[in-house]
């Protein structure tokens, strides 16, 4: 259970350490990363606003599209945040750590979808558990358990990629394994 974060945090902590490394070319491809953070942010929202309409309102069935738009919120802010790391570390990788990241997205936006798709019929359940101030969401989250699980294959490869930009930057090496020459933009 752990183990995610674990690997996310790892991951985040070498994107750190290599702070320093980015030069002004990487700003555009931070910007696009806080881009992506902002759409999380959005989604989040747009995950909240059913809830909270469900909530204040007491309506007993949500339709059909307020369930969509809240399964594809949650999809997206589970799936958003694995661009975000990718848009943050792309650039640093060599060919494993793209094939890595590739994998570790594709497999997170399989994984993604599906979490949409399991929560999305849970929306009532979910206002009621809220409108009864109740703590008691686990057989309302239960169903994600497993498939939030699934997601640390994506922590892993994402890991593993952070690892390869780590190594690289650490080494002065460009994507393709050739030294940075000083003086020259890469």
């Amino acid at each position: 259970m752990l183990l995610s974060p674990a690997f996310s945090g790892l991951g985040l902590l070498f994107l750190w350490l290599g702070r320093r490394e980015w030069t002004a070319t990487h700003r555009a491809r931070i910007g696009h990363a806080n881009l992506a953070f902002s759409l999380s942010l959005i989604a989040i929202a747009l995950a909240a606003a059913p809830l909270a309409y469900l909530t204040v309102t007491g309506a007993s069935g949500p339709t059909g599209w307020l369930r969509i738009e809240f399964g594809a919120s949650v999809a997206l802010v589970f799936g958003v945040t694995f661009v975000t790391y990718a848009l943050i570390a792309a650039h640093l990788v060599g060919r494993w750590g793209e094939v890595a990241m590739a994998a570790g997205l594709a497999w997170a936006a399989l994984i993604s979808t599906l979490i949409g798709v399991v929560l999305s019929p849970q929306l009532s359940p979910l206002a009621k558990a809220i409108a009864a101030r109740s703590a008691a969401v686990g057989s309302v989250t239960d169903p994600i358990t497993h498939l939030d699980a699934l997601l640390a294959f994506s922590y892993v490869a994402f890991f593993l990629a952070f690892v390869d930009a780590h190594y690289r930057v650490a080494k002065r090496l460009t994507p393709e394994g050739d030294p940075i020459v000083p003086g020259i933009a890469g």
